[in-house]
């Protein structure tokens, strides 16, 4: 557990070394690296006042951003030196992260809430390193539909007591359903932007947790 400030620095120190080294191009790197750091000062902080696993969500500004490759590369990085964490992707379209994973898309999150899987079978290894996967799971038919009332809050909280680190992979819908939706808010967000946004952002306002943001990759 991470007890103060100073090392809360190290730890991003060699964060940012293995993300510069695992990829991506120019201004995303200098944005990565930036978000890393800040992303993982709120995770110091959260481990120094003893509260339960930190929650961060990587989500879209906009409908059309993406925010699945900043996700796998922040969450990677911070895999190398938190220790726990686990990477949960909410992704409802074809851009989920178990494709370019090679991991099965479901059972997962959506099939953990409405208690037709259990964790052992939605939650996978990342291939490449130490860093755990649980899916998006199909697509649900009605928005919000997470299974019984509570179920989610249930769900998270027991992940929240497994890892030390959880982030969140939202597109803009569905990370507004789950700061709406869930009773412990999140520690903090990275707000990914499109290059060309669809529609303005107002509804962001429901986010009321500090946010850094970056721009898409492309």
């Amino acid at each position: 557990m991470i007890t103060d400030m100073s090392r809360g620095k190290s730890l991003w120190a060699r964060s940012k070394a293995r993300l510069l080294r695992s990829g991506g191009s120019g201004g995303f790197d200098r944005q990565a690296s930036e978000a890393l750091a800040w992303v993982m000062a709120r995770y110091a902080g959260q481990e120094k006042n003893g509260g339960p696993g930190c929650r961060i969500m990587i989500a879209g500004a906009d409908k059309a951003a993406r925010p699945q490759a900043a996700a796998l590369l922040l969450a990677r990085a911070a895999a190398q030196d938190v220790g726990r964490v686990l990477v949960i992707d909410t992704s409802q379209g074809a851009t989920a992260l178990s494709g370019p994973l090679e991991l099965p898309r479901a059972p997962g999150f959506s099939e953990l809430c409405q208690a037709k899987a259990g964790f052992s079978e939605v939650i996978r290894r990342d291939p490449t390193g130490t860093l755990h996967f649980l899916g998006a799971g199909k697509p649900r038919a009605l928005v919000g539909e997470w299974g019984a009332p509570g179920m989610l809050d249930k769900i998270c909280r027991a992940l929240d007591a497994s890892y030390s680190l959880t982030i969140f992979c939202a597109e803009m819908t569905e990370a507004l359903l789950l700061a709406r939706t869930l009773r412990r808010p999140f520690v903090a967000g990275v707000m990914v932007r499109s290059r060309n946004p669809d529609e303005d952002a107002d509804d962001l306002d429901a986010l009321d947790f500090p946010l850094h943001w970056m721009d898409q990759d492309e």
